[in-house]
């Protein structure tokens, strides 16, 4: 049953604690009594670049061949009235009230008075308008949202439009737990690596939540084991020395796809 708006009201007051959890959580004790609330087989969040062309042998630009089919697979799509990130820091980069897009019969559940369904058209161009104002689609999975609207988690999965300052996720992969950096996985089939034109300046390093950019041999290297191929680094490379590359779009697509079926019930057709 959809959670009542007093119980999502007293979350959203007790908001500003997730930054002082997170740093909490990277206490020796604190760590191993957290990693089972981040384990993947619970919760898993896809960082999906934009605006990036990926290398040959495509010329891809994402997200939207990831996006569409996993809007237009599903029967229900409804749109939040609010980002919960954005509002509870007080976000004043971005607008507030653009919201997550939640997919998946459970999504049905989530009470009206939060925001509304909508068509998969309407979906697809509220994706576009995500892009034009420059947030980042992540694709999450978690029981988070499932206590946040009261709702089966299993039935939904979240398509969130993130923003540097605000968003819970990257929050978490800055100051959080190591466990935390588990459930934030790869785009199948999307690698990134740095060319030779690479001067070693090291802003890709500073840009990297994750620690994977290492110097090496004279130039930065990624380690592809803790990479998560967000594409931060593309994008802020001064001389466009890291490339992002996708060997078959239809193969990563429904690789992507059929990740989510198997971790969901969303009625994904």
């Amino acid at each position: 049953m959809a959670r009542s708006e007093l119980f999502y009201e007293t979350i959203m007051a007790l908001w500003p604690l997730s930054r002082l959890l997170y740093r909490l959580g990277n206490r020796p004790l604190l760590r191993r009594v957290s990693r089972p609330f981040f384990r993947a087989l619970n919760s898993e969040a896809i960082i999906i670049p934009v605006h990036e062309t990926i290398s040959e042998p495509e010329s891809v630009v994402l997200p939207y061949p990831l996006l569409t089919p996993l809007i237009e697979g599903v029967d229900t799509r409804f749109l939040m009235s609010e980002c919960m990130c954005r509002r509870g820091e007080g976000c004043q980069a971005f607008p507030q009230d653009f919201g997550c897009l939640f997919l998946g019969d459970g999504a049905r559940q989530i009470r009206p008075s939060m925001g509304r369904c909508v068509s998969a058209d309407e979906a697809r161009v509220y994706v576009q308008r995500a892009m034009e104002i420059g947030l980042v689609p992540l694709v999450v999975h978690t029981p988070f949202d499932g206590l946040m609207l009261g709702i089966p988690y299993r039935e939904m999965v979240g398509i969130c439009f993130c923003c540097e300052c605000c968003c819970t996720v990257q929050q978490g992969l800055r100051l959080g737990p190591p466990a935390f950096s588990d459930i934030v996985g790869r785009l199948p089939g999307l690698t990134v690596e740095v060319t030779g034109e690479c001067v070693r300046c090291g802003v890709c390093e500073e840009t990297c939540h994750v620690d994977a950019l290492v110097a090496s041999n004279g130039r930065m290297r990624i380690e592809s084991e803790r990479c998560k191929a967000c594409g931060r680094c593309v994008g802020t490379c001064p001389v466009g020395a890291i490339r992002m590359q996708i060997e078959n779009t239809e193969a990563a697509v429904d690789q992507f796809l059929r990740r989510i079926a198997g971790r969901t019930e969303i009625g994904l057709g």
